[in-house]
């Protein structure tokens, strides 16, 4: 009988190449927020990716975004589930928001260009997947990011500011894409406003409301 025993032996870690497409995953995070004075807020949020079609939710605010592109076209919708309404945002809405991100940016959660600007700190295999950990500061602000390479998610991101902030996002749990316990808020039939069209119906509550909330000016937020 021959027996083989790998002895702690592993696989080479696999580069992290963001130029490649990432993997259809489904994956659920917790930002963290802890202010200078010890303030701690945290928000759990979900996160859905398949090739063209990027889709995040906030289940206690009852609200999401849902990014998606045509080519080299990119389209944002922000989801108000509680009230079933959303609001497009056309690719050249976005352009005059300044609210265009990169596609890589969107789908894996990493800056490329931020990425390049740190150093690689470590990699292993942690867990059964392997990962890489890039740290270093620009600008002022110290990161601290680790990078499953297998499904391209980080599994942590620390921001340290200037002003002694310090925002923590941590992957808590991430599955094949389709086999996670739960789906995206079915949005297939809601009331939508295209964003170029608000000032047509700025007497409308829900507007007044949204605009009110997210600051009136470009509506335009994020999931968490």
């Amino acid at each position: 009988m021959l027996v083989l025993v790998a002895c702690g032996a592993r696989p080479p870690v696999p580069q992290l190449d963001l130029a490649q497409s990432p993997p259809p995953v489904a994956a659920e995070f917790r930002t963290t927020v802890e202010s200078a004075q010890g303030g701690k807020s945290s928000t759990e949020w979900r996160f859905w990716r398949s090739h063209d079609r990027i889709e995040r939710e906030n289940p206690a605010a009852k609200s999401g975004d849902l990014w998606m592109r045509d080519g080299r076209t990119l389209f944002h919708t922000r989801l108000y589930h509680a009230d079933r309404r959303g609001i497009e945002y056309r690719s050249e809405d976005l352009q005059i928001l300044n609210a265009s991100p990169e596609w890589t940016a969107l789908s894996t959660l990493l800056d490329p260009r931020l990425l390049g600007a740190l150093r690689e700190h470590e990699s292993g295999w942690r867990e059964g997947y392997p990962y890489r950990r890039y740290t270093g500061a620009v600008e002022e602000v110290a990161w601290d990011i680790t990078v499953r390479t297998d499904r391209m998610l980080p599994t942590r991101i620390e921001r340290r500011g200037a002003d002694r902030q310090v925002e923590t996002v941590e992957l808590l749990r991430s599955f094949e894409f389709g086999k996670s316990p739960w789906q995206p808020v079915a949005s297939a039939d809601y009331d939508m406003l295209d964003y170029a069209d608000l000032g047509d119906h700025e007497r409308d509550p829900f507007v007044m409301r949204i605009q009110a909330e997210e600051g009136g000016g470009h509506m335009h937020g994020h999931a968490h």
